[in-house]
C-alpha cells in the first residue's frame, strides 16, 4: 500500500468542521444525553421535517423478515432502483432516481454518516456493503439535502447506522436455519457502567451466515457462500462540565463465495432457472475488510454543537471467474445467439472438448484488487435568531483520500471432458494499475424559518485530484475536478397534517482518476410534492425531475469492446416520475392491531440526443430512446396483524419489465429483464419477553424470473426459500 505522507498528518490534526443534516436524535436516548451525528435524518418523525425526501428503516421493520439480501430491504423505499444478480444481494445494484444501478457507483453510500465504499472517488463501484443483518437502521436521502452528502449527489445517499452500547445490558444470540443450506448465527454483549472518570459503555456483535447456494452446477460443486462479520463499539461519556462522547468502533468482515459472473441462454433459463454450465466451476470471490473509526462530540454551549470523526477502511478482494474465450466472441454473443456460435456454447456446458486453439481456450481471470480510504470530517452546527427568523446554520468540511491497486492475472484452461484444465502457460496479468484520488469537499446550509415556512439554502464544494498509474504501459495521467453545487429546499406546513415541499439542486458524480477526455456526471434535480397525515394514516406523493448535462458510462470487466474502468459520455438525459408512499394503523379490537403501508414508483427516461458508443449498455442510441435499467413501474405492499402474543406479515413486490439496452419499441421486443411478483410471508410467537419463534417465507408463490442479463447472460432472482429462526434476549 501507498504511504499517504501528509494526507496522514491531516488525519490527525482534528481541528476541523463539518456536518451530518438533522442528527438530532438516535434512538430512544434521553434528551440530556450527547446525539453523536451518526445519523443523516434522525427519527421517523423527523422525516416529516425534511426539505427533501427521505425514508427510514428501523430496526422493527428489518427485523420483521430477518432479511440479509440489502436489495429486498431496500425494496420498501420509493424512488429506488434494484437490480438483482446473484439472488442473496451479495453485491447489490441500487440506484435512486435515475443514478445507475450498476454495483451502487452512482450513490453515496455511508456508515454512521462516514464513507463506507471501499474506494468512493477512485473506484466507486460497491464491491462492498455493510451486512445489513448486523445494521440497527438504514437511511434513505433524496432531494436537495443529498448535497450534504457526496461526492455522488446525483441520485442520494444511504446511510446504514449501527447500534450503539446501551444502558441495559445485552445479552442476546438469533439463529436461523433454512433451504439450501442456509444458516445465520448472530449475537450481541454489551455493558454499560458508571466510574468517576465518565460513564463508559460496550458493544460486541457477531454475525455469520452462509449458504450452499440455490443454483446447480452441472459438473456438480459448490455455488454457495459464507460471511463473517464482528464488530465492537466502545463510548465514553467523561464527567465534564460540558456535554462530550468519545466513541471507538472496529470491525472485520470476510466473504468466500463460490459466485459467478456466468448466467444462462434464455432458453436453458425456461427449462431450469438455477443451471450453472460447467464453465463456471472454478468461480470464486474471497474478501475481508478492515474498519476503524473514532467519533468525538461535544456541545460548545446551548447554540453549537461540534462533532468530528477520523475513520480508515481496508478492503481486499480477489474475483476468480470466467471472462470469455482467450482468442473467441464475447460471452454475452455466444449466450444470446447460441446456434451461431454451438461450438464455442457446447464448449460452456462442457459438451465438447477443446481442440488446443486459443479460441477455444476459457479465459479465467482473477481480478485482485486491494482498496484503502480515510479521512477526517467534522462539523459546527449553530441555532440562533437573526433578523426575526430562527436559523439553524451548519459548516463542514472533509479531507478524503483513497486508492486502488488492479491486479488482474490471466489464466487460460481446457475444456477436458467437462473439467477445466489449466494449460500451464503463464500468461501474466491483464491489468496492473494503481489509482488514488484526494480530494477535499465543503458545505454550508442555513435552515431559515419563519412561522410555517422553512427554507433551507446549500452549497456543496468539491475539490479532486486524481491519478492512474498504467504499469504495463508505463503511463501515467492525473486529471483534477472541482464543482460548485447549490441547492434550495422548501417545506411550508400548510395545516397540522399538511405539508408542502420543493427543491432544486445541482447533483454531481465525479469522473474516475485520470480520466481526461470524459466530462463528470452533472445534472439539475427537482422535487416537488405534498405530506398528509393524520393520526395513523398518512400519504406522502413527490415527483422528481433529473435534468442530466452528461450521463456518465463505466466500462466494467463484464463489458465488452472496451477496457474495464473506460468512461463515456453520454449527453443529456431527462429522468421523472412519481414516488407514492402510503401507510394506515389502527386497532382491531383490544387485543390485535393492524398495518399497513405501500410503495409505488413511476419513472419515465428519455436521452436526448442520438450517438453511437463503444460502451455496450448503450451502443446505438437515438433520440428519445429510454434508459436501461429503469423500470417503469416498481411497487410493494406490506399488511400486518399483531398482537402481544404473536405477529403475522406478509409482503407482495412487483416490478415491471425493464430495458437492458436503450430503445423506444416494446420492451419485450429487445433485451430485457422480465417483470416479477413475490410473496414473502412470515409469522412470529413471542413464547416470553426473552424468547420469541419465528418462521420466514420468501418467495412463496416461487415465481422464477429473468432479473438480468448482466453480467453474461439471464440469471434468476431466488426461489422459494423457508428458515426458522430463534431469538433470544437474557
Amino acid at each position: 500500500m501507498k504511504t499517504f505522507g501528509i494526507r496522514r498528518t491531516l488525519v490527525l490534526a482534528l481541528p476541523f468542521f463539518a456536518y451530518q443534516h438533522s442528527a438530532e436524535e438516535v434512538s430512544n436516548q434521553l434528551e440530556d444525553e450527547i446525539i453523536e451525528e451518526v445519523l443523516i435524518i434522525g427519527t421517523r418523525e423527523a422525516v416529516r421535517e425534511l426539505p427533501g425526501s427521505g425514508a427510514i428503516i428501523d430496526s422493527e421493520e428489518m427485523d420483521r423478515f430477518d432479511h440479509v439480501d440489502l436489495n429486498q430491504v431496500l425494496g420498501s423505499v420509493p424512488g429506488l432502483y434494484i437490480r438483482e444478480e446473484d439472488g442473496y444481494g451479495l453485491r447489490p445494484n441500487i440506484g435512486i432516481r435515475g443514478a445507475s444501478a450498476d454495483r451502487s457507483q452512482k450513490i453515496t453510500i455511508m456508515e454512521d454518516g462516514v464513507l463506507i465504499t471501499p474506494a468512493p472517488y477512485s473506484a466507486p463501484a460497491a464491491y462492498y456493503v455493510p451486512n445489513v443483518a448486523r445494521i440497527e437502521a438504514i437511511e434513505v436521502l433524496k432531494g436537495p439535502a443529498s448535497i450534504y452528502h457526496g461526492p455522488h449527489t446525483v441520485g442520494g445517499a444511504i446511510n446504514f447506522v449501527t447500534r450503539n452500547p446501551a444502558k441495559q445490558p445485552v445479552n442476546e444470540i438469533d439463529l436461523s436455519a433454512g433451504t439450501y443450506g442456509y444458516l445465520k448465527t448472530q449475537g450481541a454483549f454489551g455493558r454499560s457502567w458508571d466510574s468517576d472518570s465518565g460513564e463508559f459503555g460496550f458493544l460486541i456483535d457477531g454475525l455469520r451466515y452462509q449458504s450452499d447456494g440455490f443454483k446447480e452446477l452441472d459438473s456438480g460443486g459448490d455455488t454457495g457462500f459464507d460471511r463473517n462479520d464482528v464488530n465492537a463499539k466502545f463510548r465514553w461519556r467523561p464527567n465534564s462540565e460540558r456535554r462530550q462522547t468519545w466513541t471507538f468502533k472496529v470491525g472485520y468482515s470476510d466473504e468466500d463465495a463460490h459466485e459467478t459472473y456466468l448466467g444462462l441462454t434464455d432458453a436453458d433459463f425456461q427449462i431450469n432457472p438455477v443451471r450453472r454450465y460447467k464453465a463456471s466451476q472454478l468461480a470464486r470471490f474471497q474478501t475481508d475488510h478492515l474498519t476503524l473509526h473514532v467519533n468525538y462530540a461535544t456541545d460548545l454551549n446551548e447554540n453549537h454543537s461540534v462533532d468530528v470523526k477520523v475513520y480508515m477502511n481496508q478492503f481486499d478482494r480477489a474475483w476468480k471467474k470466467l471472462d470469455g474465450f482467450i482468442d473467441g466472441p464475447a460471452l454475452q454473443s455466444v449466450l444470446r445467439n447460441p446456434q451461431r456460435y454451438a461450438r464455442r456454447f457446447d464448449l460452456l456446458r462442457g459438451l465438447q472438448d477443446s481442440n488446443g486453439t486459443e479460441s477455444e481456450l476459457l479465459d479465467v481471470t482473477t481480478n485482485d484488487r486491494s482498496f484503502e480510504s480515510m479521512g477526517i470530517q467534522s462539523s459546527l452546527k449553530s441555532s440562533f435568531n437573526w433578523l426575526g427568523l430562527q436559523h439553524q446554520s451548519t459548516v463542514g468540511i472533509r479531507f478524503h483520500t483513497d486508492e486502488v491497486e488492479r491486479d488482474h492475472r490471466q489464466r487460460a484452461y481446457d475444456m477436458d471432458n467437462g473439467a477445466m484444465v489449466w494449460d500451464g502457460i503463464s500468461r501474466g496479468s491483464k491489468v496492473v494499475n494503481h489509482a488514488d484520488s484526494e480530494a477535499v469537499a465543503i458545505w454550508l446550509a442555513d435552515a431559515i424559518s419563519y412561522a410555517d415556512l422553512t427554507m433551507t439554502l446549500g452549497v456543496r464544494f468539491e475539490d479532486i485530484q486524481g491519478e492512474v498509474t498504467n504499469f504495463k504501459t508505463g503511463t501515467n495521467n492525473s486529471a483534477n475536478q472541482s464543482i460548485i453545487a447549490p441547492g434550495i429546499g422548501l417545506i411550508w406546513r400548510a395545516t397540522d397534517s399538511l405539508r408542502l415541499l420543493g427543491g432544486i439542486y445541482q447533483g454531481f458524480s465525479p469522473a474516475g482518476p485520470g480520466s481526461n477526455n470524459v466530462d463528470p456526471e452533472e445534472s439539475v434535480n427537482f422535487e416537488y410534492g405534498v405530506r398528509y397525515e393524520l393520526g395513523k394514516h398518512a400519504v406522502d406523493v413527490v415527483g422528481f425531475i433529473s435534468d442530466y448535462e452528461n450521463l456518465l458510462g463505466r466500462c466494467r470487466v463484464s463489458d465488452f469492446d472496451c477496457d474495464a474502468g473506460d468512461e463515456f459520455n453520454g449527453g443529456e438525459v431527462e429522468i421523472s416520475g412519481v414516488e407514492v408512499t402510503a401507510r394506515t394503523s389502527y386497532d382491531i379490537n383490544s387485543d390485535w392491531n393492524f398495518t399497513a403501508d405501500t410503495t409505488y414508483t413511476y419513472t419515465d427516461s428519455k436521452f436526448q440526443s442520438a450517438f453511437l458508443s463503444q460502451f455496450s449498455q448503450w451502443g446505438l442510441v437515438r433520440e428519445g430512446d429510454e434508459l436501461p435499467y429503469l423500470p417503469r413501474h416498481r411497487a410493494q405492499m406490506r399488511i400486518g396483524i399483531e398482537s402481544e402474543d404473536w405477529a403475522l406479515s406478509t409482503a407482495l413486490k412487483y416490478q415491471a419489465e425493464m430495458r437492458e439496452e436503450p430503445g423506444q419499441q416494446d420492451i419485450t421486443s429487445g433485451l430485457h429483464a422480465e417483470d416479477y411478483l413475490t410473496y414473502d410471508l412470515t409469522g412470529s410467537w413471542f413464547v416470553n419477553e426473552s424468547v420469541t419463534v419465528q418462521v420466514i417465507a420468501q418467495n412463496l408463490s416461487d415465481e422464477a424470473a429473468i432479473v438480468s442479463h448482466r453480467p453474461f447472460g439471464a440469471r434468476p432472482n431466488l426461489p422459494r426459500t423457508i428458515i426458522g429462526r430463534l431469538k433470544l434476549q437474557f
